[in-house]
Order: C-alpha cells, then sequence, then structure tokens
C-alpha cells in the first residue's frame, strides 16, 4: 500500500524580529474593544507575534498545550524555577518539564499575564514550519481571553467578552471542561457522539483515539493509508490516516475528513487546525463556549501528501528527513537527507514550506520535478503524484 505524509505538530499535554509590531484596535458593536494582530497560517502551524525581551517572537497558537512554552535558547531571561511537570506527548513518550517564573510578554498590547512558562526545545516546530518558532501560545492564555481567529483575513483578535454580533451570527458550541481538556461534543458518522478535545496544535482535521477508531473504521479498514507524525517534543512516529464519512457539529455537517490515528492510548481524541480552519472561530473558554461561522475554506477537502516526502527546513535549506517505501517519489530514487533545490524549475528558496507542501497535495497525476543536491551530486528526478486516500 502507498504511503502519505503528515507533519502534525501536537504538543506536549501536561497535568499542570528586531522591532515591535503596532496593535490595531478596532471598535465593535458591542462597544467593547478588540485588539488584534496578525495571523500567520504557515499551513502546519498558525502562529502569532509575542513582544517580549525588546523583540518581537513568534508564538504557535495551541490549544493542546495547558501551560505555556517558550524554546530553550531564552532561558536566560526566564525566572526562577517554579516547580516540575510530569506530562505525556501525544506520541506516548513521558516527559519532565521544568516550569519557570513568567517574565513580561505582551500580545496586542496586553500582558499576557501568565504565571508560569514552561521551557522546551521547540526545533521541531520550526523545521517542520520554516519559519521561527519561538514559543506556544497555550490553554494559560487562553482561559483568560476571548480569542478570535479570523483566517480568512488572517487576524488574531483578542477581547474581554464575545462581540455581540459574533454571538449573533455564529454557531454557539457547548464546550465541556474535563480536568485539563476542553472538549467539543460531535456526532461520527451519524451516529456515535464523541467528545473533541479543541487543539490548534494538531494539523490535521481529526485525529482518533484506538478507541473511537475502531468505532469510526470498524469493517471499514480498506481505505487507510500509513503517515508520519511529529510533535514539539521532537518525537516522530508511524500512524494511520481515515476518512469520516460524516461529521456533524450542531447543525454544521462535514464530509470526508481526515483522521489521523493517535497511538497514545491515554489521549482524547481531537479536533484539530485542519477543522477550525475551514471557519472564522472564537473560542470563550472561560464560559464553555465557541462560536463557528463558516469560512472561505469551509467546503475544501481535506488533502494528503502525494508523493512519499517528508521534508523539513532548516534556514533556506529544504532537506528530506524521510520518504515512504513504495511511494512516487521513493521510487524514482528521492532519499533521506536530499536537499530540495529546485521544485518544477522554482527555486525553494524563494517557497514557503507551506507552499512547498501544497505543491506535492495538488491533483493525483500532476508531474512533479525535482533537481536535488546529494552530497557533492546534483541530482534530478521527475514523478507524477499519486493520490493514495
Amino acid at each position: 500500500m502507498s504511503s502519505s505524509v503528515t507533519e502534525t505538530l501536537s504538543p506536549a499535554s501536561t497535568s499542570v524580529g528586531a522591532g515591535l509590531l503596532p496593535t490595531i484596535e478596532t471598535a465593535i458593536a458591542s462597544e467593547e474593544r478588540q485588539s488584534q494582530v496578525p495571523l500567520y497560517d504557515e499551513g502546519a502551524m498558525v502562529r502569532v507575534p509575542v513582544n517580549a525581551f525588546g523583540r518581537t517572537l513568534y508564538f504557535v497558537v495551541d490549544t493542546g498545550f495547558t501551560i505555556s512554552a517558550i524554546d530553550l535558547k531564552y532561558r536566560q531571561f526566564l525566572g526562577r524555577e517554579v516547580n516540575e511537570c510530569a506530562g505525556k506527548t501525544p506520541l506516548g513518550n513521558d516527559q519532565a518539564i521544568t516550569a519557570f517564573q513568567c517574565p513580561f510578554m505582551s500580545l496586542a498590547g496586553k500582558p499576557l499575564n501568565l504565571e508560569k512558562l514552561l521551557c522546551l526545545d521547540l526545533q521541531m516546530a520550526a523545521l517542520i514550519s520554516g519559519k521561527p518558532c519561538d514559543g506556544v501560545l497555550g490553554m494559560d492564555y487562553f482561559m483568560k481571553n476571548v480569542v478570535s481567529l479570523n483566517f480568512d483575513e488572517h487576524i488574531f483578535a483578542i477581547a474581554d467578552a464575545v462581540p455581540e454580533d459574533i454571538k449573533e451570527t455564529f454557531l454557539a458550541v457547548r464546550i465541556k471542561q474535563r480536568e485539563i481538556f476542553c472538549l467539543m461534543e460531535a456526532r461520527i458518522n451519524q451516529g456515535r457522539q464523541v467528545d473533541l478535545m479543541i487543539d490548534t496544535g494538531d494539523t490535521g482535521s481529526l485525529s482518533l483515539n484506538q478507541e473511537e477508531w475502531r468505532h469510526a473504521f470498524a469493517g471499514d479498514l480498506g481505505d487507510l493509508i500509513s503517515t508520519t507524525v511529529a510533535d514539539t517534543a521532537n518525537q516522530v512516529a508511524q500512524s494511520k490516516i481515515g476518512v469520516v464519512r460524516k461529521l456533524e457539529v450542531g447543525n454544521f455537517d462535514y464530509n470526508h475528513l481526515h483522521a489521523t490515528l493517535i497511538r497514545n492510548p491515554g489521549s482524547p481524541s481531537h479536533v484539530g487546525l485542519g477543522f477550525f480552519r475551514r471557519h472564522n472561530v472564537t473560542f470563550d473558554f472561560a464560559r464553555c463556549r465557541l462560536y463557528l461561522q463558516p469560512g472561505g475554506q469551509f467546503s475544501t477537502p481535506d488533502r494528503e501528501d502525494m508523493s512519499g516526502l517528508h521534508l523539513l527546513r532548516r534556514g533556506q535549506t529544504t532537506f528530506v528527513y524521510s520518504v515512504d517505501e513504495d511511494s512516487p517519489a521513493f521510487d524514482c530514487g528521492m532519499r533521506r537527507n536530499d536537499i530540495i533545490e529546485l521544485l518544477n524549475g522554482r527555486n525553494t528558496v524563494s517557497m514557503t514550506m507551506k507552499n512547498v507542501r501544497n505543491s506535492f497535495q495538488s491533483h493525483d497525476g500532476d508531474s512533479i520535478t525535482l533537481k536535488v543536491r546529494r552530497g557533492g551530486k546534483v541530482c534530478e528526478f521527475e514523478f507524477a503524484l499519486k493520490q493514495t486516500i
């Protein structure tokens, strides 16, 4: 069976630029005020600019993180150690994570007001996105703010209360709080109710734990493919992707969403960035509500990689982390550590990783030409994309 690729940025779930960017303040109908900053959608994740230490840092928006985090390279700016958190990554690996007193940081002109901050190696997030990933904005931030993600206009907005126009025009969905998670109720395949952890750090639309996976695909195991998943703890593992025929959330219906199998048996099922990107969404976790409005990508079908290539970027270098056996790229001779210089005649230095990956998710049968550096040699490859799911 041919394999496909997804770079799933999933967090560790724990129990516990040179200049500053301007902030835009916009009046809304309820006379509340929203503060806004750009929302950078990199495909595998979304990021926002955070002001800290006299510079602009970029934090991944990740509701799957319980406690916000910052990269190890900023350890010198953190306060004293607060405690050590016991955590598990979604790939099932135990971690001991140190929390530190959080220094002053602000977002959209407002202090983050975080009590503590984890200090983690976020190298994998940066390699996947090809962009700076200095930190992770987690649930300890979201519980204190009403946050709106406008994927159509690429705006991240925060407020003290949900604007009245959103209450009146968006679908309101009740959220359940369970231990350290916030869960959204949905129905899968016209029947089974499932509680889905709200996880904007999960690249896909859905990720199902082993129990829900068995119910979703019982007797229907033919339409599955293998995939590679990675998390911010720099863990990489093999998993599976299947197609959920129908998902119902309130009176909204979604057809043929892709679901990834979660390997950690203790993890809840997730609803991820691939789902939320279909909407303009407002999170009001403190009041146990989220609000959904169909956006420009509402009916966009889920797509997976059709080449077999797992790509990362370090600096300006786009390289092959691994290649799925029996895939088009593998069959034509592509191998691990190959450096891709030209993609269909275009220099990859001029392309974002989102653009690069989109090229491998275009259409079944599309021709791909690559100029590759392997050691001291330059090689050229050509293959046709092959849809696997």
